[in-house]
């Protein structure tokens, strides 16, 4: 069973970044985030990311939790996370000062920053220690893995520290099956997934000298010569036989289906519940028809044992204007959906087309 305080609750933002005005009160389990581009969606995901982050940084270097040692390393993790020079960055152009209040495992934080300084509060003293915390980027990034962690250390890559966390985790190795507990039946679906039904072995991804392979039924390849989607998907396989993604775990996903087939996108909105249902609390964003609507049908037609979803739409009526966030247990209940809309706009513009093709050979005719 998951630990209902280690879930992440409410999020407030104030003049930050995109938003001039935003609350969220989230799912235990499964939160769905959709939105055109440049509606925050991503920076959403990443200021929880940081703060929780910056939680268990502290309690693994043993640093004690007063302000200003918290303070330290929340600032080392707000600049190499969101790659800014300066935390006045932060706060919405035009804006003096940004405030970030979230609440967690029953701690309530509360950063403001302005264009000098900035401050960062927690309520009770004692700051929580999250479960593990897993940031998986749009990009495939088992590709891109060897050698990365020395190289980003060496500063001689241009990635945020999101994927040097995830190189860290992935570094990790695989756990005996007899550890995986909950999340085993993630781990057969996700196997299933890339490998199809009637390949035995367990062992389809293995990391050997920094570099990643994949026993497929084709063959025996390194990470290379495996499509896009497949990679994406032995990612997320890896982290969870090697226990970096496990019970109480908290995974924030931007994009899924970047590189992958509706296929695939099925498998996976099937593997998000079973990860729920293990106990671990998804963020994920989405442009995406098919996992979108997928996971919305869940909630549509719940079965025994339901798991809690909960959809954000982020729209703004114009460039200029500030994103405003719709909530809804369905995509049903939101009124704005970007995906669906240009759904809409392509069906009306084919209408278009079929009856304008038609009437000009009609002319023809006569």
């Amino acid at each position: 069973m998951s630990n209902p305080s280690k879930k992440v609750q409410t999020l407030s933002l104030k003049q930050f970044t995109a938003f001039s005005e935003a609350t969220f009160k989230f799912s235990p389990d499964i939160n769905v985030i959709i939105g055109e581009n440049a509606t925050g969606k991503t920076h959403m995901m990443k200021i929880i990311y940081t703060l929780l982050k910056a939680c268990e940084n502290t309690h693994q270097r043993q640093i004690s939790s007063n302000d200003d040692k918290f303070k330290e390393v929340f600032h080392s993790r707000l600049h190499n996370i969101f790659q800014i020079h300066h935390h006045k960055a932060l706060a919405r152009l035009g804006a003096e000062s940004a405030e970030v209040l979230m609440d967690y495992a029953n701690t309530h934080f509360h950063l403001k920053t302005d264009r000098d300084d900035f401050s960062i509060q927690y309520e009770p003293a004692q700051l929580p220690n999250p479960s593990s915390l897993i940031y998986l980027p749009a990009r495939e990034f088992l590709s891109i893995f060897d050698a990365f962690i020395k190289a980003y250390n060496k500063r001689e890559l241009p990635f945020d520290e999101t994927y040097y966390d995830l190189a860290l985790a992935l570094n990790a190795l695989p756990w005996h099956d007899n550890k995986l507990g909950d999340v085993q039946p993630a781990i057969e679906l996700l196997q299933k997934a890339i490998v199809g039904n009637n390949w035995d072995k367990k062992e389809i991804i293995k990391q050997d000298n920094g570099r990643f392979y994949f026993d497929l039924p084709e063959g025996y390849f390194e990470v290379h010569s495996v499509a896009d989607g497949y990679r994406k998907l032995g990612t997320l396989l890896y982290l969870l036989k090697n226990g970096s993604l496990t019970k109480d775990s908290i995974l924030f996903w931007d994009e899924p289906e970047a590189r992958l087939n509706p296929k695939l996108s099925v498998e996976v909105a099937r593997v998000l519940p079973m990860l729920a249902k293990a106990g671990m609390q998804i963020f994920l964003t989405t442009h995406d028809f098919v996992l979108g609507y997928e996971l919305s049908l869940l909630a549509e037609y719940p079965r025994a044992n339901p798991i809690d979803l909960k959809f954000f739409s982020l729209y703004k009526p114009d460039r200029q204007s500030t994103p405003i966030v719709e909530s809804g247990t369905t995509l049903a209940e939101i009124d704005h959906n970007a995906i669906l809309d240009e759904f809409a706009t392509q069906h009306d513009r084919e209408t278009d087309l079929f009856y304008n093709g038609r009437e000009a050979q009609l002319i023809v005719n006569d």
